[in-house]
């Protein structure tokens, strides 16, 4: 699975560095059912809409800290 985390300006001040970590620490731990492959972007087109992440070809908006983990299991849940 692919994820990819909007750093552009908008998503920055929104905490997109902060939803990195959490999700370089949920790889570090190793328990997941399978390979997570982390990136960064810039502008995904959608600044308003609260830090960004594509899983996949899936656009998820209003990603905060709080529920990084849970967008991710369930995405991993339906693979």
């Amino acid at each position: 699975m692919k994820v990819t985390v909007c750093i552009g300006s908008g998503c920055h001040v929104k905490g997109s560095r902060k939803i990195i970590h959490r999700l370089q620490e949920m790889i570090s731990k190793g328990n997941l059912p399978c390979e997570i492959e982390l990136e960064a972007c810039f502008c995904q087109g959608r600044c308003t809409e609260g830090v960004v992440i594509r899983i996949d070809d899936e656009i998820i908006t209003g990603v905060s800290t709080e529920n990084i983990e849970n967008i991710v299991l369930t995405r991993l849940k339906n693979k």
